[in-house]
């Protein structure tokens, strides 16, 4: 199983407010309780006209993301790479220089699971340790998440409320991770760019190179070679790259009842 298409509107995922009760420490007999803003996973970047964001999950990888950010560097674009904790500790001279060159990096869990089918603690568990392991590593805390699967449960936006993370999806996925070809996921890009895109990529493999997603083999030189085409081709067009966390979600919409 890979990234879920959640049934993004454009604009419509974006922080509407909700909330949830989270557990204090009390005394004991006493049930208190807080009420917190809860926020909505992120479909889009509110950057202005022709800016988009170019998201890569799964890593790191030592074959491909290197060649990831050969590409992003060639073109002065940062990018947002969404890490799982188990490949940090193998790789961290790759996260490294994703800091230091200049983009972020979010949180993808540790090992990759199926959020909705865990423990409130043990999703807290899969982030925390992931949030240790890139401080660790380069010295920075993520402040963005992203759910495997697309899997934004209540119980794991109100995880992310708690731990001061922004969730965020995407609204273009060219399903890179199946290798469909070059030119397809090519065009799949092509195809979504738009003010506000959020484009979904992969330069790792859920379970690392050892260990695969299913039909992927592991292999990530179609989204590297697609990158390296469609990247030049936006930027001719007059888009413009920017990461999600230097701008404030869209604001909430209102409702409004009549009578």
């Amino acid at each position: 199983m890979r990234e879920i298409r959640l049934p993004l509107s454009r604009r419509r995922l974006l922080a509407v407010g909700a909330t949830a009760l989270l557990g204090l420490a009390c005394p004991p007999g006493r049930a208190v309780a807080r009420t917190v803003q809860v926020p909505q996973p992120e479909g889009e970047v509110n950057a202005g006209p022709d800016v988009m964001a170019l998201t890569f999950d799964d890593g790191p990888s030592p074959q491909y993301t290197p060649k990831v950010l050969d590409v992003l560097r060639e073109h002065g674009v940062k990018a947002t790479f969404f890490v799982c904790g188990d490949n940090i500790g193998q790789y961290p001279d790759v996260i490294r220089r994703m800091a230091a060159e200049g983009h972020v990096i979010g949180n993808h869990t540790w090992s990759h699971p199926n959020l909705n089918e865990l423990s409130a603690d043990d999703i807290r568990d899969q982030i925390q340790r992931t949030q240790d392991a890139v401080t660790k590593a380069c010295g920075r805390t993520p402040v963005l998440f992203r759910a495997p699967y697309g899997n934004f449960s209540d119980t794991t936006l109100a995880v992310c409320a708690d731990l001061g993370l922004r969730p965020i999806s995407w609204s273009v996925d060219p399903e890179d991770w199946a290798n469909p070809g070059t030119e397809t996921i090519i065009d799949r890009v092509l195809a979504g760019a738009a003010t506000g895109a959020i484009v979904l990529e992969h330069d790792g493999t859920e379970g690392g190179d050892d260990d695969p997603a299913p039909g992927s083999g592991g292999d990530r030189s179609q989204t590297v070679a697609a990158l390296s085409s469609y990247l030049p081709k936006l930027l001719a067009d007059g888009y413009t790259f920017t990461t999600p966390d230097a701008h404030p979600p869209f604001p909430p919409k209102q409702f409004h009842r009549n009578g």
